[in-house]
């Protein structure tokens, strides 16, 4: 009787991850300016610019590993980088237009935006230079 390789262990996806990561964006970003603790002043970089930066870095990379060890889309594997670069970034515009349409008193900016866009950019370039290891 000939042995058999044992089969190869499940990839998990982890898909939870980053979409609860996302909700947790959509609510911090979205709460009444009246509901936020006060954020500390720093001298070189503002602190508003290094937490937008830091959630969506960690949002793209939550996003890549989880779409690029899926298995259910073939195409969205294959287009990992890109999907999740588009679709955090428009996230993000998304965020500013609805804090400048709604009446929480809060301010939608361009600069978060940008710093949204750089943690995302950062996130990737991270991931992609360790792609070997998770894929």
């Amino acid at each position: 009787m000939l042995a058999t390789a044992p089969p190869p262990p499940r990839r998990r996806a982890f898909v939870v991850l980053p979409l609860a990561w996302a909700a947790f964006i959509l609510v911090s970003t979205l709460t009444p300016a009246r509901s936020m603790p006060e954020t500390p002043h720093w001298e070189f970089l503002s602190f508003d610019t290094a937490a937008h930066a830091f959630v969506f870095w960690l949002l793209a990379v939550l996003a890549v590993f989880s779409a690029g060890r899926q298995r259910w889309f073939a195409g969205l594997r294959k287009h990992a980088f890109r999907a999740v670069f588009l679709g955090t970034v428009a996230m993000g515009a998304g965020i500013e237009v609805l804090q400048m349409w709604m009446d929480l008193g809060r301010n939608g900016e361009w600069s978060d935006m940008l710093s949204d866009s750089l943690g995302v950019v950062l996130g990737l370039l991270l991931m992609w230079t360790v792609k070997r290891f998770w894929q």
